[in-house]
């Protein structure tokens, strides 16, 4: 895992243990909003490498994707040419959560809060398609390549990456997390998970506890380079 994407996960654990012994804003018995994850990773992250670019709440081209991921096909599986034209015809209706550009690297975050085992996995394969999407790559080359905007550029991009971020009360949540398995009750054949088993993965229990089993959990994952999406950024495709 990057030594950035690391350091940041531990100083998100820190800030959270610290943070939810003290308050926790939400209803009792509710949960915290994603975006407390998404804040406190970039907080971290800037108080380290101060000199990053960062934004969040970042839109894209495209209608809105409400089908969980299960339910359609792999974004990533269309044809590689997607042209600005095809994205500016489009509404910008959807978002990512995050993006921090440090070290020539554009990381693209996500955050997603705690669901039963099934649900999780189908939000948070949803989320990684969305990082990866051609649409997303596009958009944000739209956006970097405003004449007469900025005043200098936006630095050269020799990667382009990944950041999922999770949370959870459910063992089952941490355990197919860590072991990238899953096999639902009744169903004869585990989930297809090799998209998870492709990212580098950590995991790290916090000292709260939900009852007898339930305790709380920061996850994270990291995607390897990918290098469509760069190479659509780069204007290379």
């Amino acid at each position: 895992m990057d030594e950035f994407i690391a350091q940041g996960f531990a100083d998100l654990r820190d800030h959270y243990k610290k943070s939810m012994s003290i308050f926790r804003p939400c209803k009792p018995g509710g949960e915290m909003v994603e975006q407390n994850l998404i804040t406190a990773f970039l907080l971290a992250s800037l108080k380290r490498y101060p000199d990053s670019l960062w934004g969040v709440e970042v839109p894209f081209a495209g209608a809105p994707q409400q089908k969980p991921a299960s339910a359609r096909p792999p974004v990533n599986n269309q044809p590689s040419k997607l042209s600005e034209k095809d994205v500016l015809g489009e509404p910008w209706k959807n978002h990512i959560d995050a993006f921090i550009y440090l070290n020539e690297t554009l990381y693209f975050i996500e955050a997603k809060r705690d669901y039963p085992a099934e649900t999780f996995l189908q939000h948070i394969k949803a989320d990684y398609e969305r990082i990866k999407s051609p649409e997303l790559a596009v958009s944000f080359r739209l956006m970097m390549n405003r004449s007469g905007v900025y005043r200098e550029p936006f630095g050269a991009i020799k990667q382009v990456k990944g950041i999922l971020l999770a949370d959870t009360w459910r063992p089952n949540n941490l355990k197919l997390w860590t072991n990238g398995y899953y096999k639902a009750a009744g169903q004869k054949q585990a989930s297809d998970l090799s998209w998870l088993k492709s990212l580098e993965r950590d995991s790290h229990p916090l000292d709260f506890k939900s009852g007898a089993s339930e305790s709380y959990s920061l996850l994270i994952a990291q995607t390897a380079d990918l290098e469509r999406s760069r190479k659509i950024i780069n204007n290379e495709l």
